[in-house]
């Protein structure tokens, strides 16, 4: 699968979510390979994935990456919002957990090495192996600050994964 087609999953799934924190998921790049691990060494200048709009006016990103400083993690809990990276991360993982999507056989959150000084073990990243054995790291990154002040604790607590959620993806 290229990275346009796992974002296409992606983004349905995070749609499909009904988050109540969710108010707007688009799309932008229109590149097919994963930048990074820094400017001067991508061999692509653009950056394509998905944002994702909160009730705060604050936006997380999942974008095409192809850094190698990860450790995987397990999920923690879910950290307060002011850290929209790593939540993006762990919902999109949740979402993959519920939905099975047939496109992927596997998906892993990893903490990333030059991150690390922003929660120790927080994921900032979700590897994801597909059906076809192709491989796609999307990196997770807070992209843009919220009005005021995000909350210091969950605010939607009661959150639960829709059940129908496989449907989104099939």
């Amino acid at each position: 699968m290229t990275l346009p087609e796992v974002l296409d999953v992606i983004e349905r799934l995070l749609n499909a979510a009904e988050h109540p924190d969710i108010v707007r998921v688009e799309r932008y790049g229109t590149g097919a390979e994963a930048w990074g691990p820094t400017v001067e060494k991508s061999q692509v200048k653009t950056v394509t994935g998905v944002k994702v709009h909160h009730q705060s006016t604050s936006s997380a990103s999942l974008w095409g990456s192809n850094r190698s400083d990860l450790t995987p993690v397990e999920a923690p809990e879910m950290p307060a919002p002011g850290l929209r990276g790593p939540r993006l991360a762990i919902l999109t993982v949740r979402l993959l957990d519920v939905a099975r999507p047939p496109q992927f056989s596997g998906w892993q959150l990893f903490s990333v090495a030059e991150l690390a000084g922003a929660g120790e073990g927080l994921p900032f990243a979700v590897g994801i192996t597909c059906a076809d054995g192709s491989r796609v790291l999307l990196q997770a990154s807070s992209t843009g600050a919220s009005v005021g002040r995000e909350p210091d604790v969950e605010p939607f607590p009661d959150y639960v994964v829709p059940e129908g959620l496989a449907a989104a993806v099939r």
